[in-house]
Protein backbone atom coordinates (compact mmCIF):
# COMPACT_ATOMS: atom_id res chain seq x y z
CA UNK A 1 0.00 0.00 0.00
CA UNK A 2 3.11 2.43 0.80
CA UNK A 3 4.07 1.84 -2.84
CA UNK A 4 0.77 2.46 -4.00
CA UNK A 5 0.72 5.99 -2.51
CA UNK A 6 4.17 6.97 -3.61
CA UNK A 7 3.10 6.28 -7.07
CA UNK A 8 -0.33 8.26 -6.73
CA UNK A 9 1.87 10.97 -5.36
CA UNK A 10 4.29 11.22 -7.71
CA UNK A 11 1.79 11.29 -10.77
CA UNK A 12 -0.24 13.72 -9.02
CA UNK A 13 3.75 15.83 -8.29
CA UNK A 14 4.89 15.12 -11.82
CA UNK A 15 1.82 16.20 -13.32
CA UNK A 16 1.42 19.58 -11.48
CA UNK A 17 5.19 20.02 -12.99
CA UNK A 18 4.34 18.94 -16.38
CA UNK A 19 1.78 22.17 -16.50
CA UNK A 20 4.44 24.36 -14.63
CA UNK A 21 6.62 23.17 -17.84
CA UNK A 22 4.54 24.14 -20.06
CA UNK A 23 3.49 27.44 -18.57
CA UNK A 24 7.30 28.29 -18.65
CA UNK A 25 8.26 27.05 -22.17
CA UNK A 26 5.24 29.71 -23.02
CA UNK A 27 6.49 32.43 -20.58
CA UNK A 28 10.31 31.94 -21.79
CA UNK A 29 9.18 32.44 -25.40
CA UNK A 30 6.85 35.50 -24.88
CA UNK A 31 9.13 37.00 -22.21
CA UNK A 32 6.07 36.93 -20.36
CA UNK A 33 7.09 38.13 -16.99
CA UNK A 34 3.09 38.16 -15.47
CA UNK A 35 2.05 36.82 -12.53
CA UNK A 36 -0.71 35.07 -13.16
CA UNK A 37 -1.15 32.42 -15.81
CA UNK A 38 -3.75 33.19 -18.55
CA UNK A 39 -5.63 32.55 -21.58
CA UNK A 40 -3.24 33.09 -24.69
CA UNK A 41 -6.13 34.42 -26.73
CA UNK A 42 -8.10 36.56 -24.42
CA UNK A 43 -5.99 36.88 -21.63
CA UNK A 44 -8.81 35.94 -19.32
CA UNK A 45 -6.58 35.45 -15.80
CA UNK A 46 -6.89 31.55 -14.99
CA UNK A 47 -8.43 30.69 -11.20
CA UNK A 48 -7.12 28.40 -9.20
CA UNK A 49 -10.00 25.38 -10.47
CA UNK A 50 -8.68 26.22 -13.99
CA UNK A 51 -5.06 24.93 -13.14
CA UNK A 52 -6.09 21.75 -11.61
CA UNK A 53 -3.56 19.39 -13.82
CA UNK A 54 -5.22 17.19 -16.06
CA UNK A 55 -8.93 17.49 -14.46
CA UNK A 56 -9.33 21.39 -15.52
CA UNK A 57 -8.32 20.29 -19.38
CA UNK A 58 -10.84 16.92 -19.27
CA UNK A 59 -13.77 19.56 -17.63
CA UNK A 60 -13.16 22.34 -19.82
CA UNK A 61 -13.07 19.93 -22.93
CA UNK A 62 -9.36 21.85 -23.82
CA UNK A 63 -10.80 25.06 -24.05
CA UNK A 64 -10.93 28.91 -22.29
CA UNK A 65 -13.72 29.11 -19.93
CA UNK A 66 -13.57 32.52 -21.15
CA UNK A 67 -13.27 32.56 -24.99
CA UNK A 68 -13.98 28.92 -25.46
CA UNK A 69 -10.52 29.12 -28.21
CA UNK A 70 -8.81 26.11 -27.80
CA UNK A 71 -5.98 25.31 -25.59
CA UNK A 72 -4.20 23.00 -27.48
CA UNK A 73 -3.13 19.47 -26.38
CA UNK A 74 0.28 20.15 -25.26
CA UNK A 75 -0.73 21.29 -21.59
CA UNK A 76 -2.64 17.95 -21.25
CA UNK A 77 0.26 15.77 -22.77
CA UNK A 78 3.05 17.41 -20.76
CA UNK A 79 0.82 17.00 -17.61
CA UNK A 80 0.49 13.22 -18.13
CA UNK A 81 3.54 12.70 -19.71
CA UNK A 82 5.47 14.46 -16.79
CA UNK A 83 3.12 12.43 -14.45
CA UNK A 84 4.00 9.21 -16.52
CA UNK A 85 6.99 9.85 -16.57
CA UNK A 86 7.59 10.30 -12.44
CA UNK A 87 5.93 7.15 -11.88
CA UNK A 88 8.09 4.87 -14.43
CA UNK A 89 11.20 6.93 -12.89
CA UNK A 90 10.23 5.28 -9.63
CA UNK A 91 9.35 1.80 -10.99
CA UNK A 92 12.25 1.68 -13.20
CA UNK A 93 15.04 3.35 -11.31
CA UNK A 94 18.14 1.50 -12.05
CA UNK A 95 19.31 1.01 -8.17
CA UNK A 96 15.78 0.15 -6.72
CA UNK A 97 16.44 -1.41 -3.97
CA UNK A 98 18.50 1.64 -2.31
CA UNK A 99 15.44 3.97 -3.25
CA UNK A 100 13.14 1.81 -1.88
CA UNK A 101 14.98 1.42 1.29
CA UNK A 102 15.09 4.78 1.75
CA UNK A 103 19.11 5.19 1.14
CA UNK A 104 19.41 9.06 1.56
CA UNK A 105 21.94 9.07 -1.42
CA UNK A 106 19.59 7.49 -3.74
CA UNK A 107 16.77 9.28 -2.64
CA UNK A 108 18.64 12.53 -3.32
CA UNK A 109 19.39 10.96 -6.66
CA UNK A 110 15.93 10.61 -7.60
CA UNK A 111 15.03 13.90 -6.45
CA UNK A 112 17.50 15.28 -8.80
CA UNK A 113 16.56 13.05 -11.72
CA UNK A 114 12.90 14.47 -11.62
CA UNK A 115 14.03 18.02 -11.59
CA UNK A 116 15.98 17.59 -14.33
CA UNK A 117 12.99 15.35 -16.05
CA UNK A 118 11.05 18.39 -15.50
CA UNK A 119 13.61 21.23 -16.98
CA UNK A 120 14.00 19.02 -20.37
CA UNK A 121 10.41 18.32 -20.97
CA UNK A 122 10.37 22.79 -20.88
CA UNK A 123 13.27 21.90 -23.46
CA UNK A 124 11.52 19.51 -25.49
CA UNK A 125 8.15 21.65 -25.24
CA UNK A 126 10.00 24.89 -26.59
CA UNK A 127 12.48 22.96 -28.91
CA UNK A 128 9.05 21.21 -30.26
CA UNK A 129 7.50 24.47 -30.85
CA UNK A 130 9.99 27.12 -32.07
CA UNK A 131 12.82 24.87 -33.02
CA UNK A 132 15.14 26.31 -29.90
CA UNK A 133 17.22 25.65 -26.57
CA UNK A 134 17.02 28.34 -24.30
CA UNK A 135 20.63 28.44 -22.86
CA UNK A 136 19.71 29.20 -19.63
CA UNK A 137 17.73 26.19 -18.92
CA UNK A 138 20.52 23.96 -20.44
CA UNK A 139 23.07 25.69 -18.11
CA UNK A 140 20.69 24.96 -15.34
CA UNK A 141 20.15 21.24 -16.14
CA UNK A 142 24.23 20.78 -16.59
CA UNK A 143 24.43 22.21 -13.25
CA UNK A 144 21.75 19.81 -11.95
CA UNK A 145 23.66 17.24 -13.66
CA UNK A 146 26.76 17.77 -11.94
CA UNK A 147 25.28 17.38 -8.49
CA UNK A 148 23.71 14.14 -9.90
CA UNK A 149 27.01 12.80 -10.95
CA UNK A 150 28.61 14.16 -7.60
CA UNK A 151 26.32 12.49 -5.93
CA UNK A 152 27.31 9.04 -7.40
CA UNK A 153 31.04 9.93 -7.21
CA UNK A 154 30.45 10.20 -3.63
CA UNK A 155 28.59 6.99 -3.06
CA UNK A 156 31.68 5.25 -5.18
CA UNK A 157 34.47 6.48 -2.73
CA UNK A 158 32.08 5.51 0.43
CA UNK A 159 31.85 2.00 -0.77
CA UNK A 160 35.75 1.77 -1.38
CA UNK A 161 35.26 1.84 -5.23
CA UNK A 162 36.80 3.35 -7.79
CA UNK A 163 35.58 5.78 -10.04
CA UNK A 164 36.76 5.88 -13.95
CA UNK A 165 37.21 9.47 -14.28
CA UNK A 166 38.31 7.98 -17.95
CA UNK A 167 34.92 6.64 -18.47
CA UNK A 168 32.88 9.77 -17.40
CA UNK A 169 35.29 11.63 -19.58
CA UNK A 170 34.39 9.29 -22.71
CA UNK A 171 30.90 10.08 -22.20
CA UNK A 172 31.60 13.79 -22.55
CA UNK A 173 33.25 13.27 -25.26
CA UNK A 174 31.28 11.12 -27.39
CA UNK A 175 27.81 12.75 -26.80
CA UNK A 176 28.13 16.41 -26.73
CA UNK A 177 31.19 15.96 -28.79
CA UNK A 178 29.93 14.22 -31.46
CA UNK A 179 26.98 16.91 -32.04
CA UNK A 180 29.42 20.12 -31.59
CA UNK A 181 31.90 18.54 -34.21
CA UNK A 182 28.02 17.82 -36.51
CA UNK A 183 27.41 21.28 -35.75
CA UNK A 184 30.17 22.45 -36.76
CA UNK A 185 30.98 20.70 -39.82
CA UNK A 186 27.67 21.48 -40.87
CA UNK A 187 27.17 24.85 -40.04
CA UNK A 188 24.13 24.23 -38.01
CA UNK A 189 22.37 22.66 -41.39
CA UNK A 190 22.55 19.22 -39.63
CA UNK A 191 21.63 19.69 -36.14
CA UNK A 192 21.44 22.87 -33.60
CA UNK A 193 24.04 24.36 -31.94
CA UNK A 194 21.99 24.14 -28.83
CA UNK A 195 21.89 20.20 -29.47
CA UNK A 196 25.87 19.88 -28.45
CA UNK A 197 25.02 21.78 -25.22
CA UNK A 198 21.97 19.74 -24.03
CA UNK A 199 23.98 16.71 -24.67
CA UNK A 200 26.70 18.04 -21.59
CA UNK A 201 23.55 17.38 -18.93
CA UNK A 202 22.65 13.90 -20.76
CA UNK A 203 26.14 12.57 -20.76
CA UNK A 204 26.74 13.70 -17.06
CA UNK A 205 23.86 12.15 -15.73
CA UNK A 206 24.67 8.71 -17.55
CA UNK A 207 28.61 9.20 -16.43
CA UNK A 208 29.64 6.25 -18.78
CA UNK A 209 31.37 6.29 -22.36
CA UNK A 210 28.97 3.20 -23.01
CA UNK A 211 25.82 4.67 -21.80
CA UNK A 212 26.40 7.70 -23.82
CA UNK A 213 27.06 5.48 -26.90
CA UNK A 214 24.09 3.98 -26.91
CA UNK A 215 21.98 7.57 -26.10
CA UNK A 216 23.35 8.62 -29.21
CA UNK A 217 22.80 5.56 -31.35
CA UNK A 218 19.17 5.55 -29.79
CA UNK A 219 18.40 9.68 -30.35
CA UNK A 220 19.29 8.92 -34.12
CA UNK A 221 16.68 5.94 -34.29
CA UNK A 222 13.79 7.88 -33.02
CA UNK A 223 15.09 10.52 -35.35
CA UNK A 224 15.09 8.71 -37.78
CA UNK A 225 11.74 6.82 -37.47
CA UNK A 226 9.99 9.75 -36.53
CA UNK A 227 11.44 12.19 -39.22
CA UNK A 228 11.59 10.33 -42.28
CA UNK A 229 7.41 9.59 -42.88
CA UNK A 230 7.54 13.57 -42.01
CA UNK A 231 11.04 14.16 -44.77
CA UNK A 232 8.24 12.55 -47.25
CA UNK A 233 5.38 14.16 -46.64
CA UNK A 234 7.02 17.53 -46.96
CA UNK A 235 9.27 16.25 -49.75
CA UNK A 236 11.86 18.11 -48.84
CA UNK A 237 15.60 17.47 -47.30
CA UNK A 238 15.26 21.20 -45.71
CA UNK A 239 12.91 20.72 -43.49
CA UNK A 240 13.76 22.13 -40.12
CA UNK A 241 12.83 18.92 -37.40
CA UNK A 242 14.03 20.07 -33.90
CA UNK A 243 16.74 17.17 -32.20
CA UNK A 244 16.83 18.11 -29.05
CA UNK A 245 13.31 15.74 -28.06
CA UNK A 246 15.07 12.72 -29.72
CA UNK A 247 17.97 13.77 -27.21
CA UNK A 248 15.88 14.06 -24.40
CA UNK A 249 13.71 10.77 -25.25
CA UNK A 250 16.98 8.63 -26.15
CA UNK A 251 18.86 9.58 -22.74
CA UNK A 252 15.14 8.15 -21.18
CA UNK A 253 15.82 4.99 -22.72
CA UNK A 254 19.05 4.28 -21.91
CA UNK A 255 18.84 5.33 -18.65
CA UNK A 256 16.34 3.47 -17.57
CA UNK A 257 17.71 0.60 -19.27
CA UNK A 258 21.84 1.22 -18.06
CA UNK A 259 21.41 -1.83 -15.43
CA UNK A 260 20.89 -4.30 -18.46
CA UNK A 261 23.29 -2.36 -21.11
CA UNK A 262 26.36 -2.24 -18.60
CA UNK A 263 25.74 -5.65 -18.09
CA UNK A 264 26.27 -7.15 -21.65
CA UNK A 265 28.91 -4.64 -22.53
CA UNK A 266 31.23 -5.96 -19.52
CA UNK A 267 30.61 -9.49 -20.91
Amino acid sequence: MESVGIIIALFIIGAALGSFACCQAWRIHKKDKTKWSHCMNCKYRLKWYDNIPIVSWLMLGGKCRKCRKPIGWSEFLAEVGLGALFVISYLCWPNQKALLGMEFAEVLKFVLFLINATIFLILFIYDMKWKELPVGLMIAAGIVAGFFLSVNVVMAYGMGQNVDWLNIAGALVILPGFYYLMYKVSKESWVGGGDWILCVPLALMLGDFWLAMFALFMANIIGSIVSFPLLLKKKSTKTAIPFGPFLILGFLVIFFLQTQILSLVTI
